[in-house]
């Protein structure tokens, strides 16, 4: 009973200035309280949510993506180590479908079917939203798809996301891509 507004706004810059959070985390902190009074007004434990009235800072994130210029230096790059020929065809068939990591890497054959227009689709159920999508397989994804065409369920060789940016990382450099590049 004794938290109100004024305690929250205290507790926020106590974790900016005394923990020296970054704003991302003590957003998630206080989101992670907020649901603590939530929860504690639902069981009758307190009257009012200390949280109304509060607002959270909200932050900007700048948007970082590969230039055209970026994506064609990947595409003819050419790696001698397989595991960083796998990474950047990997890459770049993400690139060309929109997929996310655990998307491609569990992607399934059974996931490719003919589509309406007779060319390949991928056809698959979005871990984060539960949405069914289709994707058109563009040329330069269907090569790298018959690239890795096996006898396994997968489509694809595993490989950690730990791995796959560590990677992924490596060839960025090697072609001279100075942002910092990861699958995401």
């Amino acid at each position: 009973q004794d938290v109100d507004l004024s305690f929250i706004k205290d507790y926020e810059c106590y974790l900016k200035t005394n923990r020296k959070f970054s704003q991302a985390t003590i957003n998630k902190v206080l989101q992670r309280l907020k649901k603590m009074f939530s929860f504690a007004i639902e069981q009758n434990e307190i009257n009012q949510n200390p949280f109304n009235g509060y607002r959270f800072n909200l932050l900007k994130k700048e948007v970082v993506y590969l230039t055209t210029e970026e994506l064609k230096a990947l595409e003819s790059s050419k790696p001698i180590q397989p595991r960083l020929i796998i990474v950047r065809d990997l890459f770049i068939f993400c690139c060309y479908t929109g997929l996310a990591y655990n998307a491609m890497a569990n992607l399934k054959h059974s996931n490719i079917e003919k589509g309406f227009d007779g060319k390949l689709w991928i056809s698959l159920t979005r871990e984060k939203t539960n949405k069914s999508v289709s994707i058109p397989i563009l040329p330069k994804a269907n090569t790298i798809l018959n690239r890795y065409s096996t006898d396994s369920n997968l489509v694809f060789p595993k490989l950690s996301n730990q791995k796959f940016n560590s990677y992924l990382k490596e060839i960025a450099d090697i072609v001279g891509i100075e942002k910092n590049l990861t699958h995401h």
